[in-house]
């Protein structure tokens, strides 16, 4: 779903200048495409800054996406390797999508139905995360719900 939207340079920045704590970028990209993304986020530079998923139709839900993956721009780690890990399942299915735009607006129409049959938690039985790889410190949902509009920090994306 990374097609269009963006990101905030604070999800990348570890990934220009400090792959895996290396004091190297992540040698998964695109050298060109790791200079652009060195000036739209610049080492000590505001993580506020926001960078689009995709640099060549960023306005646009297309197959882009998947044929950025190929040339190694994929903008988050982990829309990268879906590519780049060596002998996953899912290299053929970014080729699959890369390759024949209708089979991926096939496919991703029936995710996002999918998606919209999750039951969606409510009450104590789930929380709103302020960072979605983390659960939240202790504290009720209505100070996370009110401290997550104040911060505007999430990452957009379709």
């Amino acid at each position: 779903a990374h097609t269009f939207g963006k990101a905030r340079c604070r999800f990348i920045t570890n990934r220009l200048y400090n792959f895996n704590n290396t004091g190297q970028p992540d040698p998964t990209l695109n050298t060109a495409y790791l200079q652009e993304l060195q000036i739209q986020c610049p080492q000590n530079g505001s993580g506020d800054i926001r960078v689009a998923f995709d640099p060549v139709t960023p306005g646009r839900l297309d197959k882009q996406f998947y044929n950025n993956l190929q040339v190694k721009k994929g903008l988050l780690q982990s829309d990268q390797e879906l590519f780049s890990t060596p002998g996953a399942d899912t290299i053929s299915l970014v080729n699959c999508f890369a390759n024949n735009e209708s089979f991926f607006f096939e496919h991703f129409t029936k995710s996002i139905i999918k998606m919209g049959n999750i039951g969606v938690l409510t009450g104590t039985q789930g929380e709103i995360r302020k960072q979605c790889n983390f659960v939240n410190k202790k504290s009720s949902q209505l100070d996370i719900a009110i401290e997550l509009l104040e911060d505007d920090d999430m990452v957009s994306s379709i």
